[in-house]
């Protein structure tokens, strides 16, 4: 419960981000989420029973739901095209960087003390928030035209048609149909599409799965090394892959960071389950799997580097640079309440579908889906890189 209220509370944190920020804007909406987060983490260090606790971890899920849908439709409208990719990226990059320096915090601190050391980075988010710009794109459909201007000179120099870009804002948000009711258009519900099944494949590829059990997954294979050192070695790796994300998005696109992050993660889960299954096969005295004890480390470091690149970032980053900005929020809190509940039951089925399948079974069933994830980039996904996305 612990861990799973973290996905419930971010469900629900998801549908109220969606209608705060379309109502108060995405810079207010960052501000006051500072307040929650330090609420939560209060709450947690100073339970004195499971209940308290639990409620502390509700309030951090719910206020996670809020800070998604405020953080990416901010940084998308607030990027320029060229390097919206690695702006996107950057909470990514908060997230894996948090869970880096939580367990390294965690391995001489008692998780009481954790929780107000994890609170400063929400203090130093509170305070930092009302030294950052609004967003343009938000002013823009209030019909604040001049203060948008004024600021987007100030973010883009005066080397950059301003007047264009805000036109075109104004033409990509002339829909008479906004909020929620424009949700039911066509080509919205087939973008909604679009970006729930990228959700679904990169949650049934094994992605949270390799992430959150890294340590049982290594005991079960064999692994010959401690599996709290392979937990952050694997935190590690997450941050090296997220910073090859940041540089590689605005160069390669969001299609093909996609499309090779499922392919290599098709190969290492096959290779995974084959190793596995050929390793139970084999009769007592034959010593050539113990010998090769160090491929499942190295097949599941792999998928964790080469998924951060494209399969854990880009469903996010779609989810808000798909939508023009008077849908956006509205459609982002949609795409990420489904992903949030794909995530949520891929997690409590991880168990029995290792019954159910066995460990080979089970990998090859993740790399069969990341292959159907290599022709979804290829054939469906709509690039983004360096165009409008109003």
């Amino acid at each position: 419960m612990t861990g799973s209220l973290m996905y419930l509370g971010s469900l629900f944190g998801a549908w109220i981000g969606g209608w705060v920020v379309s109502k108060i804007g995405r810079r207010l909406s960052l501000q006051l989420l500072g307040l929650p987060f330090i609420t939560g983490w209060i709450i947690s260090g100073l339970a004195s029973n499971t209940a308290v606790l639990l409620i502390g971890r509700l309030i951090h899920g719910i206020s996670s739901g809020c800070l998604t849908i405020a953080g990416y439709a901010y940084i998308v409208e607030l990027s320029d095209t060229n390097i919206r990719g690695m702006m996107a990226t950057l909470p990514t990059l908060g997230i894996v960087l948090g869970n880096l320096y939580t367990v390294a915090i965690g391995y001489t601190l008692p998780w009481h003390y954790l929780c107000f050391v994890g609170a400063i980075p929400a203090v130093v988010f509170a305070a930092a928030s009302f030294i950052l710009p609004k967003s343009p794109s938000y002013l823009v459909i209030q019909g604040r035209r001049q203060e948008a201007l004024s600021l987007l000179k100030d973010l883009r120099g005066n080397h950059v048609n301003i007047e264009a870009e805000v036109t075109q804002l104004e033409h990509m948000n002339s829909s008479s149909s906004s909020g929620w009711k424009g949700l039911l258009n066509k080509e919205t519900l087939r973008r909604i599409t679009v970006v729930v099944t990228t959700f679904f494949l990169s949650q049934m590829c094994g992605n949270f799965v390799m992430m959150i059990y890294t340590a049982r997954i290594m005991q079960n294979t064999g692994a010959p090394m401690d599996p709290d050192a392979i937990t952050a070695i694997a935190g590690v790796l997450r941050v090296a892959g997220t910073l090859a994300a940041v540089f590689l998005l605005d160069r390669l696109g969001r299609r093909y960071c996609l499309l090779v992050s499922h392919a290599i993660n098709a190969f290492c889960m096959i290779i995974l389950g084959t190793y596995i299954h050929l390793a139970e096969a084999a009769t007592p005295d034959d010593d050539t799997f113990s010998k090769l004890s160090w491929v499942p480390m190295v097949c599941v470091m792999v998928s964790l580097f080469f998924c951060d690149i494209g399969v854990h970032p880009i469903p996010f980053i779609i989810s808000s640079e798909y939508f023009p900005t008077n849908i956006r929020a509205q459609a982002s809190s949609v795409c990420f309440s489904g992903g949030t509940i794909i995530i949520f039951v891929v997690l409590q089925l991880y168990s029995p579908l290792l019954t159910l399948l066995t460990q080979p079974g089970l990998y090859w069933l993740y790399g069969c889906t990341s292959v159907v994830g290599v022709f979804f980039a290829l054939f469906v996904i709509i690039e983004t890189k360096g165009k409008s996305v109003g």
